[in-house]
């Protein structure tokens, strides 16, 4: 995972903007997305993402795994919509 500078962070990013950001694909984010039950929540034109404190937590999250161990993900279904990752 790389660095983000968190002080410089627009308020809403798109699903597509995190996987670029955080250079994984929808599969990918989705996962741990699942894992860490942060979903993505649409805004008022209908945009599907993440407010920027949920990328920040989402980013600090996925970090944390890859540094302390590396581990592969666990992915889990919570049942919610799946428009998002469409």
């Amino acid at each position: 995972m790389k660095y983000i500078d968190y002080n410089n962070m627009k308020d809403f990013y798109t699903v597509e903007e995190v996987c670029r950001l955080f250079e994984m694909d929808k599969a990918e984010l989705k996962c741990h997305s699942d894992q860490y039950q942060i979903q993505p929540q649409e805004d008022q034109y209908g945009n599907w993402g993440f407010r920027k404190v949920l990328v920040r937590k989402l980013h600090n999250f996925i970090y944390k795994e890859q540094k302390n161990n590396g581990s592969q993900h666990n992915s889990t279904a919570y049942g919610r919509r799946n428009a998002p990752w469409a």
